[in-house]
């Protein structure tokens, strides 16, 4: 009888064992999944701003400032949150790159993109949207808070310079505005806003 007591108490030990390691081989691989769960997500987070990122200035690009103009017309419509569009061009821009070379050019840009950035607010965004053209969207301001902002940064962009074989290079730039109206298409307000700019546009 007492044979017998231990075998059984032997295989409660085994399964007990097994069990246990059971538990830990189980707990293992879920920690192990979670990990590969946060890489990947890590991953998709770095190719969504890849593909929302100018390559050559490192701000937002087309793509990404269309769709952020669709949320803040879904603002002005929820909560009549006033959303604002400024559109630049850079004046004579062709010039330079013709005088100067294309990576003279890009520098320019990329300096200006920068400045354009550092000047509005966290809240704000900049964006890139090709060739010589930036957009920058002014959350929580109407198109009056946005002329005033645009003559602002218009200032900074001719403040940025370069210096080449004792030239000192710089640009100026035209602007226009456009609200982001609920009732627009996002194309209408972009549209809208080049309009404005090639008003005052000088070259």
């Amino acid at each position: 009888m007492p044979a017998i007591q231990n075998t059984v108490l032997y295989d409660n030990k085994l399964n007990s064992a097994q069990t246990a390691n059971d538990s830990t081989s189980a707990h293992e691989k879920i920690r192990r999944l979670q990990d590969e769960i946060n890489v990947l997500k890590t991953q998709i987070l770095q190719l969504e701003q890849k593909a929302d990122t100018d390559p050559l200035v490192q701000i937002y690009n087309r793509r990404a400032f269309m769709r952020e103009i669709g949320r803040a017309q879904v603002l002005m419509s929820r909560y009549d949150i006033l959303c604002s569009v400024i559109f630049f061009d850079l004046n004579g821009f062709k010039k330079i790159n013709d005088k100067y070379g294309h990576s003279i050019g890009d520098d320019l840009l990329v300096k200006i993109g920068e400045t354009l950035k550092s000047n509005v607010r966290d809240c704000d965004m900049v964006a890139r949207i090709g060739g010589d053209e930036f957009g920058v969207l002014l959350f929580k301001s109407d198109t009056r808070v946005a002329r005033a902002k645009a003559a602002s940064l218009a200032c900074r962009i001719a403040e940025q310079s370069l210096d080449m074989a004792g030239d000192r290079i710089s640009v100026s730039s035209a602007w226009g505005v456009s609200p982001c109206h609920p009732e627009d298409t996002v194309r209408q307000i972009l549209h809208r806003a080049d309009r404005a700019m090639y008003e005052n546009k000088t070259g």
